[in-house]
């Protein structure tokens, strides 16, 4: 199972390309947070597991099943260093991989090129539904760009999968059904100065012919041969359960979420390196918020992070060259140690 999933890490980094790491490299934020985020998720783990509870409620308590695959990242390096042994960390990551393997309906690493959390019921409903209209494709897709964007913004590159997940290719007759969920848009806790974003969920379905072949990684990338608008036979907006394709609503949307995005990005080109560094971990410790919350505690970090923040200088960012899969592969693996530097 662990190799499975490193390979199907590895075909994501592959998929992602070169990825700007603004505004700054994880790799500078691990050290002021991941080791004591990561001891203190193994004591809610292993807690939870003695108590009864199963692998698949513990998967649940992550925004997205994708975002717990992506925050693994995290976790396991952290495990390492805070001195978690391997046999623990082992049992960390089956169980919550085999938890998901309980919630999705497909693969849960993608190798089949799927990332499908539907069941064919499901499916079948949300193609058969009201709602859908021709000729609106590009206004749907660049409201999903939008809100992509929006996404970034407030939780920095890489994981943006706590607030979006993209999912299929589903079989829907002679069709293809391709489903982008955005929720918890409104993360007040996380950014109180930014105004409220117009809507709180949105999906955006699209129903394509078979003349080009759809493939979803683990990550969220979705690959396909031909641009996407071509194979569009139709598509959905749904708006905080609201069907508002055809009108101009999707446009009004996505107008609203691009001025969203530019004020976040003056905020945050506004702020020091270390008010980045804090707004960073914070994304992270929100992501994981449920494992919190489920014990009755508070999501943020502990007063030891702040400190690390305030006091411990700021590694510089690692060169391209620092980056190359097999090291990293390692660095991901459970049951092998840090490499030596």
């Amino acid at each position: 199972m662990i190799d499975d999933f490193l390979d199907a890490v590895g075909v994501a980094f592959a998929n992602a390309g070169q990825i700007v790491p603004w505004p700054m490299h994880v790799a500078q934020i691990g050290p002021f947070f991941g080791d004591l985020e990561a001891a203190d998720l193994m004591r809610r783990y292993t807690s939870a597991r003695e108590n009864g509870v199963c692998d698949g409620e513990l998967a649940k308590l992550y925004p997205s099943t994708s975002s717990a695959k992506s925050l693994m990242l995290d976790l396991v390096p952290g495990m390492k260093v805070a001195g978690i042994p391997a046999a623990g960390r082992v049992t960390f990551v089956t169980g919550i991989l085999s938890g998901l393997a309980e919630i999705e309906t497909g693969d849960v690493f993608c190798r089949d090129g799927g990332h499908r959390l539907l069941g064919a019921d499901e499916v079948q409903r949300l193609a058969g539904g009201p709602g859908w209209v021709t000729g609106s494709a590009r206004a749907a897709f660049e409201l999903s760009g939008a809100a992509q964007a929006l996404v970034w913004s407030m939780h920095f590159y890489g994981w943006t999968d706590i607030s979006f997940v993209i999912h299929g290719p589903y079989q829907a007759g002679d069709q293809v059904l391709i489903v982008r969920d955005f929720f918890d848009l409104r993360p007040g806790e996380l950014w109180p100065q930014l105004p409220a974003p117009p809507c709180r969920e949105l999906r955006v379905l699209s129903l394509h012919d078979t003349t080009d072949t759809f493939r979803i990684d683990i990550f969220n990338h979705l690959l396909h041969e031909r641009p996407l608008r071509e194979s569009t036979r139709a598509v959905r907006v749904i708006v905080d359960g609201h069907d508002v394709a055809g009108g101009e609503r999707p446009l009004s949307l996505r107008k609203d979420l691009v001025g969203l995005v530019r004020r976040q990005k003056t905020a945050i080109d506004g702020l020091s390196e270390r008010e980045v560094l804090t707004k960073f971990v914070e994304s992270r410790y929100y992501a994981l918020r449920g494992w919190r919350t489920r014990d009755g505690d508070a999501w943020r970090p502990p007063p030891e992070v702040y400190e690390r923040i305030a006091q411990e200088p700021i590694p510089p960012a690692p060169a391209d060259d620092n980056d190359e899969w097999p090291v990293l592969r390692d660095i991901f693996d459970p049951r092998a140690e840090l490499p030596a530097n």
